[in-house]
């Protein structure tokens, strides 16, 4: 598969089918991520595996919080039912935790900024394209209650919490959201050639929104 085919693939999933992924699957994915790009390869991510019931309550518990109308209509499966909550967890049966270590990653010499939200973002990015070429559907999730996660799943306190993935096969019934899914500026938009005030010409074109999983059900 063509990477571009593969980074057209990879769009978010927010109603799984219960099914776990298999191991070797998830092998799969960490093994994209452990060979990700990192400043001066200091390699500062750390990822945490949660697919057991008990760990997967607790992802639930720490997504669950406040309510707006706007998250229900993005996707039912936000609703606590009662309306008095949204709950940012959609059922998926893998969710890894994308973390960084301070204590490791790279600083600038100058700026003394910190490359660890970088390194972990490039290793989340990989392991969500190596899901969706093996027919995994994924979300990123960064909208939770992190002092909550951090406590509940005792996550060091020299590691940065980054987001969540959640990782799993879609639901038979999934339908991407004709909002937000496969809808993209044109090049030019992004894109500059040489001068920002010079808009970068290509020859790809927009293609119609589409669900790359309707052929896997």
């Amino acid at each position: 598969m063509d990477f571009r085919d593969i980074s057209k693939k990879r769009i978010t999933v927010r109603k799984f089918d219960q099914r776990p992924v298999e191991k070797e699957k998830v092998d799969l994915i960490l093994e994209a991520g452990r060979w990700s790009p990192t400043a001066v390869d200091y390699q500062p991510q750390r990822v945490l595996v949660l697919n057991q019931p008990e760990q997967l309550d607790k992802v639930r518990e720490f997504c669950t919080f406040g309510y707006d109308k706007k998250y229900v209509e993005l996707t039912e499966e936000c609703d606590t039912k009662d309306h008095k909550n949204n709950v940012y967890y959609y059922g998926a049966p893998l969710v890894l935790m994308v973390c960084y270590d301070k204590d490791v990653c790279w600083k600038h010499p100058q700026s003394g900024e910190a490359s660890g939200s970088t390194d972990a973002t490039i290793v989340a990015t990989h392991m969500m394209l190596e899901a969706a070429s093996i027919d995994l559907g994924t979300v990123w999730i960064s909208y939770f209650d992190k002092d909550k996660a951090r406590k509940l799943l005792n996550i060091p306190e020299n590691y940065e919490i980054l987001c969540m993935l959640y990782i799993g096969y879609p639901a038979k019934d999934f339908k991407p959201n004709p909002i937000m899914s496969g809808k993209r500026f044109p090049i030019e938009h992004t894109c500059f050639d040489n001068d920002f005030a010079v808009p970068y010409k290509t020859e790809f074109f927009e293609e119609a929104p589409r669900n790359p999983f309707e052929n896997n059900k």
